[in-house]
């Protein structure tokens, strides 16, 4: 992969990142694999709103999905992106603690 496209690979990731709601998708997956139907009721949002930000979230590399039968199943794309979200949480609080 070229540098360049590295870049804008890691500029997709990170924009994929910067909505809060699907930062709160992350966040709820962070602690394992999850089907659709749980994810929109702990959102709040419609499921199909949530389902565009899902779709988001797994072009842009966050998240990865599997079928179950007629379920989709999402769940971190890497165990790095986990520490990622919470090594940027533990900065956050930091920040607003000092």
């Amino acid at each position: 992969m070229s540098a360049d496209r590295e870049m804008e690979w890691r500029v997709q990731f990170h924009r994929a990142l910067s909505n809060p709601v699907r930062l709160r998708i992350v966040e709820f997956l962070a602690d394992g694999e999850q089907c659709q139907c749980n994810i929109f009721p702990k959102i709040g949002l419609s499921q199909s709103t949530v389902s565009a930000y899902l779709t988001q979230l797994v072009r842009a590399g966050v998240l990865g999905v599997r079928r179950d039968g007629t379920r989709k199943l999402y769940s971190l794309s890497d165990r790095k992106v986990k520490r990622m979200i919470d090594d940027a949480r533990a900065i956050a609080h930091y920040r607003m603690t000092s």
